[in-house]
């Protein structure tokens, strides 16, 4: 077992223990075991004496103000509560429903979580990609025509669905234009970690195309990560909240279909060096196979 569940595991003991020793005084074999009460606005609705075991278990735990006592409960709640769970607002205090609100918005997916800060260029924004991001994406890579150029698949609902899913990672941003907030298209790295470099990917909307908002996000996002100022999440003992480790990459490549003369003039603009040719790597589709053009970026360039 990592230090980290045991970690959990000793904050949640505590927890039942002090409910044995209050709530459950001279009966501990009603006390519950371990930390899953029934709180929810479904709980309440199907199982209303449990519902009411529940609510007075969390009320007690709570009002204790103890750091780890509300750390077991937040636990509690991020790792048994379905994303969607709705609460009973008048059953709780105001600051009761704020931390049940704060919690249910925890997402328990380390390998999602980017923690990074937003990168800010002149006319850009890259952020963490959310979730009504994925669908607007998918409908461009959809509705732009060149999904199967961009990534060697038709668009069905499931391959969109599969591409669209992972850009959630932390090292994939959203390309916002500051003046309207605008969702641009996307930009991010696929690290190889055996040789410690950045394979960088991106996509612009079609009607966005030409503005030089390429050449902008890229050279933001490569300039962060070579300077050591990109993060990768650390998980930490409450579920949902991270902790951030530096990424240290020795280079970024970028490897573009070799009829891409605009990328590849966009990632030269930004200081990437012509590498290697790599013939019939890349499939498009009914258009057959096709070389890719390798380039490459250091700090020390």
């Amino acid at each position: 077992m990592k230090r980290i569940d045991r970690e959990r595991d000793r904050i949640e003991e505590e927890a039942i223990a002090y409910l044995r020793s209050t709530l459950y005084d001279g009966r501990p074999d009603d006390c519950p075991k371990f930390l899953h009460f029934s709180i929810t606005a479904r709980d309440k609705r199907r199982w209303p004496k449990e519902y009411q075991k529940g609510i007075s278990c969390f009320k007690a735990l709570f009002a204790t103000g103890e750091e780890g006592h509300r750390l077991a409960l937040w636990n509690m709640l991020v790792n048994y509560c379905a994303p969607d769970a709705t609460f009973c607002k008048r059953d709780f205090s105001d600051e009761e429903y704020t931390f049940l609100q704060t919690a249910m918005k925890a997402d328990w997916a380390p390998i999602e979580a980017n923690v990074n800060r937003p990168i800010v260029t002149e006319r850009l924004l890259l952020r963490p990609i959310e979730r009504e991001d994925q669908k607007i994406l998918a409908e461009h890579f959809k509705n732009d025509g060149d999904f199967v150029l961009f990534t060697g698949s038709e668009p069905t609902n499931k391959n969109l669905r599969e591409f669209t899913i992972p850009l959630r990672r932390y090292t994939y941003f959203a390309i916002e234009r500051r003046a309207d907030k605008k969702l641009l298209g996307y930009i991010g790295l696929s690290i190889k970690w055996e040789s410690a470099t950045g394979l960088i990917e991106y996509y612009l909307f079609k009607e966005e195309r030409r503005k030089g908002y390429c050449k902008e996000a890229v050279g933001a996002l490569t300039k962060v990560t070579l300077k050591g100022k990109l993060y990768m999440p650390v998980e930490t003992v409450q579920f949902g909240v991270y902790g951030k480790k530096v990424i240290r990459l020795n280079a970024i490549r970028a490897r573009i279909s070799s009829d891409n003369t605009a990328s590849q003039r966009t990632v030269e603009s930004c200081g990437f060096v012509h590498e290697a040719t790599i013939h019939q790597t890349l499939h498009k589709g009914s258009a057959g196979w096709t070389d890719e053009e390798i380039y490459y970026l250091t700090s020390e360039m």
